[in-house]
């Protein structure tokens, strides 16, 4: 009896990891995404709903809130609507780079330093605060067209600056992910077969919306003429 109780116990426990161990997995995945809009869970919402007040407004997804972000016009009605989009990424991102954290240090407490799933809850937090630095950017980009538009002095913004700095974050959030790529090859095989799972699920979309969010700041620039300037390339 005695040794069954205690493979029954054994059995629990390694159940209880495997579930561990797949939420964090899953959270190094949507601290990547999520600046993506990269989740169609949510509910759905029409595109005016977003000027709603705020109690009457049905939460939009993270893919309604991408469409936001992009596909915008570039008047200034589509400027507001798209920098609001950015606003909304960067709050709930922030709130999963909290949570990301919080999930590395327990990962490292007490335990080896150098551990491969807190090295990449590290790469993870890393790709999405490069991510939202490169949101605020595209921001002051298009606050920089929206006071062209209004024949205002508008915010004191050097487009010719914010370019430059487009580009550095964009290369930045590519050398983030091939490194959390590389992580996750570093990762014991259970927690590897499923972060590779969830990556299978997540990549395509993951892509688009990259592509997505470029096009939409070559968009910008072309419209104050600083498309020269911009190279939204990865190394």
């Amino acid at each position: 009896m005695a040794a069954s109780e205690n493979q029954f116990f054994l059995a629990c426990e390694a159940s209880r990891n495997r579930r561990r161990v797949k939420r964090q997995i899953s959270a190094i995945f949507i601290v990547v995404v999520l600046w993506a809009g990269a989740d169609a869970a949510q509910t759905a919402t029409s595109p005016h709903e977003i000027n709603r007040p705020p109690k009457a407004q049905t939460a939009a997804s993270l893919d309604q809130i991408l469409d936001h972000l992009t596909d915008s016009k570039l008047n200034q009605e589509g400027l507001d609507q798209s920098n609001l989009a950015i606003d909304q990424l960067v709050q709930k991102a922030n709130k999963l780079i909290r949570k990301a954290g919080k999930a590395r240090n327990k990962e490292l407490n007490g335990k080896d330093p150098q551990s491969p799933l807190g090295q990449v809850l590290g790469e993870a937090v890393l790709a999405l605060t490069d991510s939202n630095a490169y949101l605020l950017k595209l921001k002051e980009l298009q606050n920089a067209l929206a006071a062209v538009q209004a024949l205002t002095n508008g915010p004191k913004v050097d487009p010719h600056e914010t370019c430059q700095e487009l580009n550095l974050d964009f290369q930045a959030i590519g050398t983030d992910l091939r490194n959390l790529k590389l992580g996750i090859k570093t990762l014991p095989l259970g927690e590897r077969a499923i972060a590779d799972v969830i990556a299978w699920d997540v990549e395509s979309r993951l892509n688009s919306a990259i592509q997505r969010i470029r096009l939409r700041t070559i968009r910008v620039g072309k419209a104050l003429t600083l498309e020269p300037e911009l190279d939204l390339e990865a190394p």
